[in-house]
């Protein structure tokens, strides 16, 4: 039987600054906390509160296993090999969880395009990478309903989770190709699905556009048809917004079901 009281004070700062580098490492790779609008304070403060919370679960159990592992130079780069996977695990946690954003942002990438509204960049809501009007329009959206729907309780309790299926200092298996695989080819399918009754409006306007060019060669495309395909994905926006923010409340009720399950 594991005698807790026996526990060095050191194994209990290593149990527990193990678990913080995956935790911190989740808060800086998640979006939208990974963009330039949280002060990195916050992160370190979040972080340190979560690990706080954590490791009076999760480091008296870890701190056994670095009490009896011995001393020495094997163990510390054991040590150092265990906090680099933990930082690791944190990320992949943290992207895993990006996923869930990454469909509305192509959702609103294709929808820009199309529009002809690709020539100025914004500032993306998510993190430090260029976007478009629509796409941060739509990650705006999402996000909102991202905290409205609790989800982010969902993330936190996943996060501690995590410790019971994947101990820090134990052994566990990674995923497989094929689940990552799938999540990723998954989330550019739930994109075009976001956005397919504007994608239906658009490609009739195109095909209009490109038969009335070839009866009336006088019809400049440049002219009239940019704004003709401006004026219609607008339309379609007004019109079809509360079925792309429907379709973005089933693919974040998915994530849900996906994670309790």
């Amino acid at each position: 039987m594991i005698d807790f009281d026996n526990i060095f004070p050191e194994a209990i700062v290593l149990a527990s600054l193990l678990i913080f580098f995956r935790v911190s490492a989740f808060i800086a790779f998640l979006p939208p906390l990974n963009g330039q609008g949280v002060p990195s304070t916050v992160k370190i403060g979040l972080s340190v509160a979560i690990t706080f919370l954590l490791a009076n679960r999760y480091a008296s159990s870890l701190g056994v296993w670095l009490d009896l592992s011995g001393s020495g130079a094997g163990a510390w780069l054991k040590l150092a090999f265990l906090g680099i996977r933990e930082t690791a695990l944190g990320a992949g946690l943290a992207w895993l969880f990006s996923l869930c954003l990454v469909p509305v942002r192509i959702a609103g990438a294709w929808i820009a395009q199309e529009m002809g509204l690709t020539l100025g960049g914004l500032s993306s809501p998510m993190d430090q990478q260029p976007s478009n009007v629509i796409s941060t329009m739509l990650e705006a959206f999402s996000i909102i309903m991202f905290f409205m729907l609790d989800l982010h309780h969902l993330m936190l309790f996943s996060l501690g989770q995590s410790f019971a299926i994947r101990p820090a200092a134990g052994a566990w298996s990674m995923p497989s190709w094929e689940t990552v695989v799938w999540s990723v080819t998954h989330a550019v399918d739930d994109g075009f699905v976001i956005v397919a009754p504007i994608a239906i409006l658009l490609f009739v306007v195109s095909l209009t556009i490109l038969i009335t060019m070839r009866t009336a060669p006088q019809f400049n495309f440049m002219s009239y048809g940019t704004t003709l395909r401006l004026g219609a994905g607008l339309c379609g926006l007004i019109m079809f917004l509360p079925e792309i923010c429907g379709a973005v409340q089933q693919l974040l009720y998915r994530v849900d079901q996906g994670v309790t399950s």
